[in-house]
């Protein structure tokens, strides 16, 4: 599959260096849409590039389930990425979901989806912390390596702002230590009184594509939409909560 249709459709450590000791790097993953337990976001999500296209993605405990909206002839296409990293593809005509391998979401704009999807709580471990510098406010740039071999990148670099824990850029890299992109973050949306992700800006190789982020609900959503299952049945929209 090419371009954003496969958007959403991604060490020893020391005892100081535990993820879920870092209240600054949790509240930046809650910010950008990283939530967890059963409490869920649903959005709009519209990419611009060298193809655009739209989305309604719903993510809740490590997995994200979307479905296209735009372009029309890729409309009722869905996909799925779990939590232990895998991710599924179905359109109409397709007896089951197709797995989307890792090399296939390090290559195009299958990454985007990856990117978008990633949780740098859950994917990858804490080997470093130091102060930096992000869109000129004082930040804590957090490097990350992966938790396994099947994780798509080696290792994240991700800055976080000292005021209001906010992750404002992450850098992506292979295991040769090569940088594969780079992502920037804003938050102009607002969900539950806080600074909510709206926007992601993708750079890929001198390539930029946008994700825009939009009609944000917070919510509980059934936990049969994250199944593999669910990829071939009916449509979930309906089942949007506010």
């Amino acid at each position: 599959m090419k371009t954003c249709l496969f958007f959403l459709l991604s060490f020893s450590l020391s005892s100081s260096l535990l993820i879920a000791d870092d209240a600054a790097l949790l509240a930046a993953e809650k910010a950008r849409g990283v939530l967890t337990g059963n409490t869920g976001v649903q959005w709009i999500v519209s990419v611009t590039g060298s193809k655009n296209a739209k989305f309604l993605a719903t993510s809740q405990d490590g997995k994200v389930y979307a479905e296209v909206i735009e372009p029309a002839d890729a409309k009722g296409r869905k996909y799925l990425a779990e939590s232990k990293g895998n991710m599924w593809f179905w359109k109409p005509g397709l007896s089951r979901p197709v797995s989307v391998s890792k090399r296939q979401r390090l290559s195009g704009d299958a990454a985007i989806g990856d990117i978008a999807s990633t949780s740098f709580v859950e994917g990858y471990k804490l080997v470093g912390k130091e102060d930096g510098e992000v869109a000129g406010e004082a930040a804590s740039v957090y490097t990350l390596k992966a938790n396994s071999l099947s994780d798509t990148y080696a290792q994240i670099k991700y800055w976080v702002t000292k005021d209001g824990n906010l992750g404002k850029k992450a850098e992506f890299y292979a295991k040769s230590g090569n940088l594969i992109r780079s992502s920037t973050m804003d938050y102009g949306n607002t969900a539950n009184g806080k600074p909510f992700l709206s926007k992601m800006v993708i750079e890929d190789g001198g390539q930029k594509i946008t994700l825009a982020f939009s009609d944000v609900r917070i919510g509980q959503y059934p936990d049969q939409m994250f199944t593999r299952d669910h990829l071939t049945g009916r449509r979930t929209s309906t089942l949007r909560k506010k």
